[in-house]
């Protein structure tokens, strides 16, 4: 019985991938199918309409064309809005520098710069927008300063090739069998609490190891991500989602405060693992039993997600019968009763935080509005991310430097396909600034690239001659359109798919005036490899991705947050901090080229910074109502503050000593207080633990971290490599 039940095990599982695996396909292919038929409709009515290049419109397509509806909608949106600006700012350059050709490309280095900076401080189609915005005036602004006396047909043409494009691809992704973006929200949003609800069990457990943890806690920033991603595009194509907004957003705030405790409450878990805690534990294990249970369980369903909200309700009222039993034990020494204390704490805060979350989840499930959230959710709306200032400077500069070399190299050779391949240039340096690895990126654009001069050839000098009427051009274009889109809905050949389509329909697909130019194609072909090589060295060797002073500047701009927390008005700082520093982990961890020992090393720097802030801001929130009253401990723990703040601006052994001392003083002046002063502290939560105990709990959990740092720190005044 037991190998027949393996059987069928298997059986099940093996049905269950090979549905999966149709099911994907199924979206591919409508993908496919949905690309060629906007790419073909969009090319007709550009004939049809007498457009001067046509084939800028199934260009437009392919950019456009995704998956979903939402995406399309979006990216067709930030597409029109990037290219009337970047049209509009190429206009002026042309009436400015009209007979200046070398201020002229001085004028536009600095627009595109400056765009494509700015794009690397947004996520989506945002930055997508900004980067539109900055070589769109090269796409216009080149052709029109060649001929400034037609510059204002040129963009009005571009704009109304781009435009249709755009129209077309909405309207086929909206009309054709269109799939909406609702339904990957809704399950990326249950996928998360399922694994945040995993995730809670085995901290409830024994604790989850701190290197596992950095795994669980890299995917949850990426989740959360993607959940934003979702959210942004989904609001063009869903009435739910656009009334949820405000919702969505609530749940992930929610979510990243429940994970910040999460994580706080993990790490003592871990301490209460040695052998002085065993008591502690043996208290604890009937209190956590119930929870272990619940979130033990396999993950919950969107139904049951509600459910579990009841249980850990549940849960609280068990916990307050049998707290009084374990209070009154009396064998727990100091170190054992403040640990007891710790764990019921962050316990107690973190059922509130989770408490939340699932009700802002089912709320998003239930397709239901929660009311307006306050400022943690207003802070968590703003579009631009943190990041050092290095980064946005330096995609721009590269940008800049590229345009230089590429115009300099023009003007010299008099090269007839310059204006080409400094375009593409700038095209490929902008749009991969913001990539993950943008050298990678390219070398798979430059594949993409050779093969569609490739197939270009083979289309315009063997099959083009051999074709009469649209429908048989449709017929003969229709096998390159079918494997560039198929090619995109790979997450391996993507980028080679993508520049397959674009320039083959920038070779191939012949204008309204069709001329069969072997030079030419040659002449246009070469100038798309050598813009996109300029482009890869440029990426290799400017400032690339993983070297050791980016990474030095992102570790600094974590200490950044630490030093900010520590002086900066509390009025909204959680969030943004919690938000700030999940981004650059993210994008240190996203960053290529890095050893694994560096990789763990940021890991280790970020996750110390976030406990630190973490356990600053509770102090803060604790200290600062009676600060004024003129507590003695109130002013040590300020004072252990600032010299954290200090220690964080400049870090070497001496700032490393002062610190330590300053929290051992705070921490033996709030244990010393006498029983007539505790009063003295108001609350900063109801719970079982006092507030005053609170601060001292704080106090024991910065500790820890602080001895964690070598004794010789000076990582600010080393070398880059140091970080």
């Amino acid at each position: 019985m037991s190998n027949i039940a393996r059987q069928r095990g298997i059986f099940w599982a093996h049905s269950a991938a090979v549905q999966r695996f149709f099911a994907s396909e199924a979206v591919n292919g409508l993908f496919v199918f949905k690309t060629v038929l906007a790419a073909l409709i969009a090319l007709w009515l550009a004939y049809r309409l007498e457009l001067e290049s046509p084939k800028t419109a199934v260009v437009t397509v392919f950019i456009v064309m995704q998956a979903r509806t939402g995406m399309v909608l979006a990216k067709g949106f930030y597409r029109a809005l990037g290219t009337v600006i970047g049209s509009g700012v190429s206009l002026v350059l042309v009436a400015a520098f009209a007979q200046e050709r070398v201020m002229f490309l001085v004028g536009l280095a600095l627009w595109v710069g400056v765009l494509t900076a700015g794009a690397t401080l947004y996520r989506n189609f945002q930055s997508y927008a900004f980067v539109l915005a900055g070589y769109t005036a090269c796409l216009v602004g080149l052709p029109a300063a060649m001929d400034p006396n037609h510059a204002f047909e040129i963009a009005v043409t571009r704009l109304s090739e781009v435009l249709l494009g755009i129209l077309v691809a909405g309207v086929i992704s909206g009309l054709v069998f269109p799939l909406s973006m609702r339904e990957l929200l809704l399950a990326a949003a249950q996928k998360r609490f399922a694994a945040f609800s995993a995730a809670t069990g085995r901290v409830l457990s024994f604790g989850v190891p701190r290197a596992q943890w950095g795994n669980l806690h890299l995917k949850a920033i990426n989740d959360i991500v993607t959940l934003d991603s979702y959210r942004s595009t989904g609001i063009f194509d869903s009435r739910k989602t656009r009334l949820q907004n405000q919702t969505i957003q609530q749940m992930s705030a929610d979510l990243i405060a429940a994970a910040s405790t999460l994580y706080v409450l993990n790490q003592h878990m871990l301490r209460l693992n040695r052998a002085p805690m065993n008591p502690v534990r043996e208290a604890l294990d009937p209190l956590l039993a119930m929870g272990v249970q619940m979130f033990g369980a396999p993950p919950p369903t969107a139904e049951q997600s509600a459910q579990l909200a009841t249980w850990v309700q549940e849960w609280q009222a068990e916990i307050h019968r049998h707290l009084p039993k374990i209070q009154a034990r009396t064998d727990f020494t100091p170190p054992q009763q403040l640990a007891f204390d710790t764990a019921l704490m962050l316990l107690m805060q973190f059922l509130d935080e989770f408490l939340r979350y699932g009700r802002s989840h089912a709320a998003l499930q239930a397709a239901q509005a929660l009311p307006k959230a306050g400022d943690e959710s207003a802070l968590l709306r703003r579009g631009r991310h943190a990041t050092d200032f290095s980064q946005p400077l330096i995609a721009g500069l590269r940008t800049v430097l590229i345009l230089g070399v590429m115009s300099v190299f023009w003007i010299s050779t008099a090269w007839p396909t310059g204006v080409l391949a400094l375009t593409i240039a700038v095209v490929v340096s902008a749009l991969f600034s913001t990539a993950p690895n943008p050298a990678k990126a390219v070398f798979h654009m430059w594949l993409g690239i050779a093969l569609s001069f490739a197939a270009a050839f083979i289309f315009q000098f063997l099959v083009l001659p051999n074709l009469h009427g649209f429908v048989q051009l449709a017929l003969g274009l229709s096998p390159f359109f079918i494997v560039a889109a198929y090619l995109m809905t790979s997450a391996q050949w993507g980028v080679v798919g993508v520049g397959l389509g674009l320039f083959f329909s920038t070779l191939a697909v012949p204008d309204n005036m069709t001329v069969f130019n072997y030079a030419g194609l040659l002449n246009s072909g070469i100038g798309l490899l050598l813009a996109v090589s300029v482009a890869a060295i440029a990426f290799l060797t400017v400032m690339p991705m993983g070297n050791q002073l980016s990474r030095y500047r992102m570790i600094r701009a974590l200490d950044r947050q630490l030093i900010a927390i520590c002086q900066q008005p509390l009025a909204g700082l959680r969030p943004q901090f919690e938000r700030d520093t999940r981004e650059l982990l993210r994008q240190l961890a996203s960053t290529p080229g890095l050893a694994p020992a560096h990789n763990a090393a940021a890991l280790h720097t970020a996750l110390t910074i976030q406990e630190l802030g973490r356990s600053v801001l509770a102090l803060r929130a604790l200290i600062e109502p009676v600060a004024a009253a003129g507590l003695p401990y109130a002013r040590s723990v300020q004072a252990a503050i600032l010299a954290l703040a200090r220690f964080y601006q400049r870090q070497n052994t001496a700032r490393l000593h002062a610190v330590q001392t300053a929290f051992s003083v705070a921490q033996t002046e709030v244990t010393a207080l006498p029983m007539s002063v505790l009063a003295a502290l108001p609350a900063s939560r109801p719970g079982e633990v006092s507030a005053t105990r609170q601060v001292e709990i704080y106090l024991a959990l910065i500790q820890p971290l602080l001895a964690t740092f070598p004794a010789h720190s000076n990582r600010t005044e080393a070398t880059p490599h140091a970080a």
